[in-house]
């Protein structure tokens, strides 16, 4: 199948489908709600329930412009879309975020979008498609990535809210709004920890709890009422804390964390090297599981990645040079 990399996003020409096409087009698939995947104005739009959600959540409308149609595709549902089948399956990247197997003229092709091997803290579990194309993003596709498992994660995140408290202190994690946000209020929530939360982050709560996860006992952020209370903000609000003058100490969750500059470049006390990306070693294995002939990599350290597969007997490219985020914190 002819596959097409542009700045904007993938095309399929022989079916007339984008893949996370970011400017307004006739059809698209998302497969999550990060605003780097998820906008534009487009026709039609396929996705999965809650991704499609958030799409809408975040999506501007100009005076006049009529509402996308939108086409919902659960996970292991199948779509007949212009003489291919669509068949969507999990990520574990954010709530919602999904692959898209397609099938057409007897080629399966797998396009991950981003995506992570291990069981994420708030999300659907990753199962590895069998195809002869895979379309992977690469942000962590270097070794010297190596992220914290689920458990572990759980633990580093609640040890440290307890630890500030034992020691008069204030504890906050930087999360981003869509994502890690709602994971690490859902952990502290769970571990009966009280949090606030920056508004940024609780916008998109109501989503996850109609999806089955349970926040019990978060309350809004408020800057006057941040004492025995986990913190959960944006990135921009750490370094304020951190300028408050305020008993506060600053845990950053991200794999990014996992870089030895980490601390300098965040600010933060406490670094908890988790993503909702696949780390090296995760990445590896998706590949070798997908039992694809050939492998395009998209988004991340695409060179270096399609480098090593191909030292390693992939026939591997990274044709999509645009969107090479090597030197730049993408949402880690």
């Amino acid at each position: 199948m002819q596959v097409e990399f542009h700045e904007n996003g993938i095309y399929l020409p022989a079916i007339r489908l984008w893949l996370d096409n970011t400017n307004p087009c006739e059809t698209t698939w998302i497969s999550h709600g990060h605003s780097d995947h998820a906008r534009g104005c487009h026709t039609q739009v396929i996705g999965t329930p809650a991704t499609l959600r958030i799409y809408r959540m975040r999506l501007w409308l100009p005076d006049g412009q009529p509402e996308p149609q939108t086409q919902p595709l659960e996970f292991r549902d199948s779509l007949l879309f212009n003489g291919a089948t669509l068949t969507a399956f999990p990520a574990s990247h954010i709530l919602g975020a999904a692959q898209l197997l397609i099938e057409y003229a007897g080629e399966r092709l797998v396009y991950t979008g981003d995506i992570k091997l291990r069981p994420p803290l708030a999300g659907d579990t990753t199962q590895p498609i069998p195809c002869d194309h895979l379309i992977i993003e690469s942000t962590f596709g270097l070794p010297i990535f190596k992220l914290l498992e689920r458990g572990e994660a759980i633990q580093r995140i609640t040890n440290f809210a307890r630890e500030c408290f034992a020691a008069g202190d204030t504890p906050a994690f930087i999360g981003y709004p869509l994502g890690r946000g709602q994971e690490i209020v859902h952990v502290l929530c769970q571990a009966g920890i009280p949090t606030s939360v920056h508004g940024a982050i609780a916008k998109f709560i109501p989503v996850y709890e109609d999806h089955g996860y349970q926040f019990p006992g978060w309350q809004p952020y408020d800057a006057k009422a941040t004492a025995n209370k986990a913190l959960v903000v944006v990135p921009a609000h750490g370094s304020a804390l951190e300028a408050s003058g305020k008993n506060v100490r600053v845990a950053y969750v991200s794999g990014w964390a996992a870089l030895d500059n980490a601390r300098n470049r965040s600010g933060a006390q406490e670094l908890i090297p988790y993503s909702d990306h696949a780390d090296f070693d995760e990445l590896l294995t998706m590949v070798e599981k997908s039992g694809a002939r050939h492998i395009d990599v998209v988004h991340g350290y695409t060179a270096p990645f399609a480098h090593i597969l191909r030292t390693k007997g992939f026939s591997a490219a990274a044709p999509q040079r645009g969107s090479d985020r090597s030197n730049i914190e993408a949402e880690g």
